[in-house]
């Protein structure tokens, strides 16, 4: 290469940023130490004007609320099972299977972990936005949060939820259903949860669900959207445990489509029709499941809820009065890992 051509180099890489930024294309530069796109909560959930709740989860411990962020928040109770033996008598809070033997429930000891590293890269502390301090969030494994009933989160027509989250169950941990969230009653069957469900008979894989009540009773009285394939194969050293995902779930009321999203791209089909029915009783619980069961303790043999824990960290819950268009979710994943819109 000739020195004078060396020396044009750096005006033909201007050039050619000028001329993506004309025709309205971005240039990634994170590669050339720009700093991450750190402002996920104000600028891309809470600027959102159809944000009716977000829960960022970075509490430092119990004795505070999960405080609610959207306007006319709705704050949340941690209830961690191992530190309220008045309620949770049992020192192995164990709670077993669910009513349904084809649902099943695992076992979990009620602990939960606060301050821990956050597992959203673009949601840092704020004012700094220093992209290396990110948000903190909790993991947990049996308890979860209590959001009490209140109609603004359980949209009646149109609405999305997301949740980041991070898997620490592993192959050898027993086939279950594990819960992000749940805002169901049953029979009648409404409201809608976030799952990760074991396939049965297959140990360590399990498929993202996405479902809602339809007004009716039993098992056919839920919708449900599952992840197509490649699943979430504990089994696979390509897929270990401690993996992140953005899970988001949108359904359109005017033309009663369900869809799932795992890391900002649609999976599986389009439900539709799927009838919802909004929850207009139960508590909204993150990190368990199974609202409707009463809590124990419960009479002996008799079961009691909660139902279905998650196992692992959980961040920046938010639900929406709306359907988000699919580049917008695509956004969101993008922004939640540090990318400027």
């Amino acid at each position: 290469m000739s020195v004078s051509l060396v020396a044009l180099l750096p005006v033909i890489l201007l050039g050619i940023v000028g001329v993506l930024g004309f025709v309205g294309c971005g240039l990634d530069v994170t590669g050339l130490g720009a700093p991450a796109f750190t402002k996920y909560s104000g600028t891309t959930v809470l600027a959102n004007p159809a944000v009716v709740a977000y829960w960022p989860l970075s509490e430092t411990g119990d004795s505070v609320p999960a405080a609610d962020r959207a306007p006319n928040p709705d704050d949340g109770q941690y209830i961690d099972p191992a530190t309220l033996p008045a309620i949770y008598p049992w020192p192995d809070f164990s709670i077993g299977n669910a009513p349904n033997p084809n649902v099943e429930s695992a076992a979990a000891p009620g602990s939960i972990a606060f301050a821990q590293p956050g597992i959203v890269a673009g949601d840092a502390v704020q004012p700094t936005d220093d992209p290396n301090a990110r948000t903190p969030c909790v993991a947990v494994n049996g308890a979860y949060v209590n959001v009490p009933f209140n109609a603004k989160i359980n949209p009646p027509t149109s609405f999305t939820l997301e949740a980041w989250v991070r898997v620490d169950w592993d192959k050898n941990a027993a086939s279950a259903w594990r819960f992000v969230l749940d805002a169901r009653t049953f029979d009648p069957c409404t409201g809608f949860g976030i799952i990760a469900r074991a396939d049965d008979g297959q140990p360590g894989i399990y498929h993202w669900m996405a479902i809602v009540g339809n007004g009716g009773t039993g098992s056919a009285g839920f919708t449900i959207a599952v992840s197509d394939d490649p699943p979430l194969t504990l089994n696979d050293p390509s897929m270990p445990a401690g993996v992140t995902y953005y899970i988001a779930v949108t359904y359109d009321g005017p033309s009663q489509t369900l869809i799932l999203f795992v890391d900002g791209e649609q999976r599986g089909p389009k439900i539709n029709p799927a009838v919802y029915v909004p929850n207009s009783t139960n508590p909204l619980w993150i990190g368990a499941g199974a609202p409707y069961v009463p809590l124990r303790p419960q009479a002996p043999g008799v079961v009691g809820g909660p139902l279905f824990p998650f196992v692992g960290a959980i961040q920046d819950v938010a639900i929406y009065n709306a359907a988000l268009a699919s580049d917008v979710i695509l956004k969101h994943y993008h922004n939640g890992n540090g990318i400027d819109p």
